[in-house]
């Protein structure tokens, strides 16, 4: 009863961390200071990716090992603790020779004489372990504090990754999924804090578009935003944001050498074989100016290119 008690009173500010990352190095500092676990690390795929990253089994923060996270999850790689969708767990203490070859030596290395699994599970899906190992033999108590604990992280990662899901759809657009009008106002704050080339905000909107959806249908019309948002976040990568500002306005914001003419040009370009066209305006933002005041300069930039080309048409 008392370990228990220690454990939950240790474990009170577990749900306040963001990442699992975090979770993981508060349980490690609890498993170690209030239950002497000597040597432990966590084994973990991502459940929420974010774009760009990869969903791929790791290990997160050893400690009482002499192996960094990355040659540890080179043995994952091997299969020692993960194959497909299964994990190798014990949900108990067994002897350090019933270890998985691979991991054997490991655990040696650092003196273990004991080595245990306990699966992390979220909605029902088995995504990871808590791998630790003692020096001394663990009684049966202990082992039932481990799986305590394992319960315990499981149920905060389900609430962190509902609770990321609910972060990124109040930023997001659901039809394209790049950043909505919140977003992109947040995300623009920390690129103007910034400081790698000159940081230029874009507008851009579909010529005819109120055609398109009446004469091809409004799927047609959702799939044609889609096609402009994968474009625009193609061509900026990791140099910026992009965001749908509403109908089929779309803004963007990158740190760039380019010139404002040369970057308007480039966006401009990406539609040349589409079956639809853009108009797009550009402006550069100083560090002082607002977002409102650099969207208005580039709209008008925008509406002067477009009044161009329908006056030689």
């Amino acid at each position: 009863m008392h370990s228990l008690k220690t454990l939950i009173e240790q474990s009170r500010d577990w749900a306040s961390v963001e990442r699992g990352r975090d979770l993981f190095a508060k349980v490690a500092d609890v498993l170690q200071q209030a239950f002497a676990v000597e040597s432990g690390m966590f084994i973990y795929c991502k459940q929420f990716i974010a774009e760009g990253e990869e969903s791929s089994v790791k290990v997160y923060n050893p400690w009482g090992i002499e192996y960094s996270e990355s040659e540890l999850t080179h043995f994952i790689g091997d299969g020692a603790w993960f194959s497909g969708e299964a994990y190798v767990v014990t949900e108990t203490w067994l002897s350090v020779n019933e270890a998985p070859p691979a991991w054997k030596r490991v655990w040696l290395d650092a003196g273990v004489q004991y080595v245990g699994a306990w699966k992390l599970v979220v909605k029902g899906t088995n995504v990871g372990a808590i791998v630790l190992g003692r020096k001394t033999e663990p009684d049966e108590t202990d082992a039932e504090m481990m799986a305590a604990s394992a319960t315990h992280v499981s149920l905060v990662l389900e609430m962190l990754i509902s609770r990321r899901i609910a972060e990124h759809a109040s930023l997001h657009d659901p039809l394209t999924n790049v950043l909505n009008r919140r977003g992109f106002e947040l995300e623009f704050t920390r690129l103007q804090n910034q400081h790698d080339g000159a940081l230029i905000v874009g507008m851009l909107d579909l010529n005819e578009f109120k055609n398109i959806n009446d004469s091809l249908g409004h799927l047609e019309g959702d799939s044609i935003l889609v096609d402009v948002a994968q474009l625009l976040r193609e061509h900026i990568g990791q140099q910026g944001i992009v965001a749908r500002y509403g109908g089929d306005e779309f803004v963007f914001a990158m740190r760039t050498d380019m010139d404002v003419e040369t970057q308007s040009q480039q966006v401009t370009d990406l539609f040349t074989h589409k079956q639809y066209t853009a108009s797009v305006g550009c402006t550069v933002a100083e560090k002082d100016d607002s977002l409102g005041s650099c969207l208005h300069s580039a709209d008008k930039r925008l509406y002067e290119g477009k009044s161009k080309v329908n006056a030689l048409e």
